[in-house]
């Protein structure tokens, strides 16, 4: 029988892409913490759970060994001019940093946590993974800041995968002194190194009564939003923003009732807010994305590093303030007794038993904050388009919602389980050297081939000082992403390139071949970094369809059919979203495959009103990252 159900198991977790494009209708804020997984119940079976894959963990070669590695390197230099020193210490040197991670849970977790789910409510069952529509991992660790002290600092930024088993890979290139600090703490059971992963969900709120109003006209005037049209932002600097916002009534929240978590619901609008208003930054290392910050020498990994210690920091203050306002309560209420203790005494009386007993005195009911291990890396540019006038966000209804789900792991005792996977090189002999180009798609899964990729192409060129060309390309099809886990090699290696740092430079370009036959060739672009992350010229980009509850009751509409229709080059695609009233699901997302710098579709629409004859409307066109049904 377990092994029937591993299989099972194992079954929907492979068949997870096919969920996922149907929809998982799960409920975020119903969520349940069962053994050792979050999970969430659907809107239409609340007896069928979907669990958060939030097990992190190095990911393991056929052999077992981990694909890990750790390389300090150093250079000889010569010796300063007049020195009379006959041994000296290289300058030149530091560390290379390589690991590839995946999210893996066990099915004797998932078996355990379903036991306890049905101990919860009986007859219910965990059927698969949430599927992740993208994320963000961020490498921690410590360096020594400018006062001497040691400091928590994000080393490193990559993309995460999106599906168990899927592996990512973050590379990090050290300092001289941050590679001896680091190699020092790998000589520890708990290395100074862990993952914090960023992982992104849709899924649904059950309606609540909050209406949210968003004034476009000041929003683009904050600061951090006006910055977002030259150089891209992290999404933590955009939550702030919008913090700001709330706090200066750009951002209304009308509430009526109570709710036990209106933060959760202020996320869900500023999740909209950032689909309207935002790209994502998605296929550029944090290196990369230095040069397009014109003026600006502080790197995305600095930025993402103050996010950090922000955050820590007004969540310890938070937490002072908590526990001063507890410690004054104790204090008043131990004095309010000690003063009637005393009256009884004055009195020459002897105070009720339950006065004079402390056992039951409460010592410390402090609600924390917990302290974040990370913050919040993914970067994003403000669209070209900018919307006007006042979005009005209405929670009375399921509503679509994307959530971000943090969680850490720290990296573990590698040096005891591979200590073959530590190394330390001197690199003055260059006939051995070789260089490892590694090729990735950013934000695709394998769902997406056959959908609406069908293969991409990447050509490589090196053209050595000795006047040689070193070819190289790989060519991506659905196949080839499973079979190699979105990490695809090329190589070239040292003729005559005499020059270290013109050897790293190199060019590629790349043809993409969308479902159709449309495809999309590049010109020849130089680089230098070792990763080349590619993200597709064709972009799927979310469109919100909602219907007002007030319509549907006041002109007795059964559904809507929408057609949404779209161009990638001379050829036009249609996408359709049905809503149902009966269904109270009003809310509802479609994703358009369009070319990254365009945002135009079209769009009509089908009513089925009780007692008529279902009719259409006349296309009309849009380029609004929403649309709201509010009128026949």
């Amino acid at each position: 029988m377990n092994t029937y159900r591993t299989l099972i198991l194992a079954l929907l977790c492979w068949l997870a892409p096919v969920s996922m494009a149907l929809g998982q209708q799960i409920l975020f804020d119903k969520g349940v913490r069962i053994g050792q997984l979050t999970a969430f119940p659907e809107i239409s079976n609340p007896n069928n759970y979907y669990y958060l894959p939030d097990k992190i963990e190095v990911a393991k070669h056929p052999d077992g060994k981990p694909m890990f590695s750790f390389i300090r390197y150093v250079r000889n230099s010569a010796p300063a001019a007049g020195s009379a020193a006959a041994v000296s210490e290289a300058s030149n040197a530091g560390g290379v940093l390589h690991v590839l991670v995946n999210l893996n849970v066990s099915p004797e977790v998932i078996r355990e946590s379903e036991r306890e789910l049905q101990r919860k409510f009986g007859s219910a069952r965990i059927i698969g993974p949430v599927i992740y529509k993208s994320g963000k991992i961020a490498l921690i660790s410590s360096v020594i800041g400018t006062d001497g002290e040691m400091t928590q600092k994000v080393v490193g930024i990559g993309n995460a995968p999106i599906m168990e088993g899927q592996k990512a890979a973050v590379s990090v290139l050290l300092t001289k002194q941050g590679a001896d600090i680091l190699w020092a703490t790998f000589q520890t059971p708990t290395p100074d190194l862990s993952f914090a992963f960023e992982m992104d969900a849709r899924g649904y709120l059950s309606p609540k009564n909050v209406r949210i109003e968003a004034d476009f006209e000041q929003i683009y005037r904050n600061q951090t939003i006006e910055a977002a049209v030259v150089s891209p932002v992290l999404a933590a600097e955009i939550n702030l923003a919008f913090e700001q916002l709330s706090n200066s009534g750009a951002i209304k929240v009308t509430q009526i009732g109570e709710d036990a978590d209106l933060n959760k619901l202020k996320e869900t609008a500023y999740n909209q807010l950032v689909n309207l208003m935002f790209d994502r930054v998605g296929g550029q290392s944090a290196t990369d994305l230095n040069s397009v910050l014109p003026g600006n020498n502080r790197s995305m990994l600095d930025r993402a590093t103050d996010m950090l210690s922000r955050a820590r920091t007004e969540a310890r203050e938070e937490n002072n303030r908590a526990e001063e306002a507890a410690a004054a309560e104790r204090r008043a209420r131990s004095n309010a007794r000690r003063a009637i203790l005393d009256e009884y005494r004055s009195r020459g009386q002897t105070a009720p038993a339950w006065l004079r007993d402390t056992t039951g005195t409460p010592t410390d009911n402090v609600q924390r904050v917990p302290v974040p291990s990370f913050a919040i890396a993914a970067s994003f540019r403000l669209k070209e388009v900018r919307r006007t006038g006042k979005y009005l966000i209405d929670l009375n209804k399921y509503t679509e919602d994307q959530r971000t789900f943090p969680f850490s792991e720290n990296v573990g005792n590698v040096l005891k389980t591979c200590p073959t996977c530590f190394s330390s090189v001197n690199l003055d002999d260059p006939l051995y050297k070789q260089r490892d180009i590694h090729v990735r798609l950013v934000d695709v899964n394998n769902e997406d081939f056959g959908t609406y990729i069908s293969s991409v192409e990447v050509l490589m060129r090196k053209k050595h000082e000795n006047g040689e060309i070193t070819n190289g390309n790989v060519i991506i099809s659905k196949e080839a992403f499973n079979t190699l886990g979105n990490d695809f090699p090329m190589q070239y290696g040292w003729k005559g390139d005499n020059n270290r740092d013109k050897w790293l430079n190199y060019e590629y370009r790349t043809r993409w071949v969308f479902s159709g036959g449309f495809s999309v060739e590049t010109e020849w672009k130089p680089v230098q970094f070792a990763s080349i992350d590619l993200d597709p010229p064709l972009s799927k980009k979310t469109i919100y369809v909602e219907m007002d509850p007030d319509m549907i009751s006041a002109e007795n509409i059964r559904a809507a059919e929408i057609k949404l229709y779209y161009k990638n080059g001379d050829k036009e695609n249609v996408k359709t979203v049905n809503i149902k009233a009966s269904d109270n699901i009003l809310s509802k997302s479609v994703e358009l495959v369009l070319p990254r710098s365009a945002e135009d579709y079209q769009y009509e629409i089908t009513w089925f009103v009780k007692g008529k004859e279902p009719f259409k409307t006349a296309r009309k066109s849009s380029n609004l990252g929403s649309l709201y049904l509010y009128s026949l």
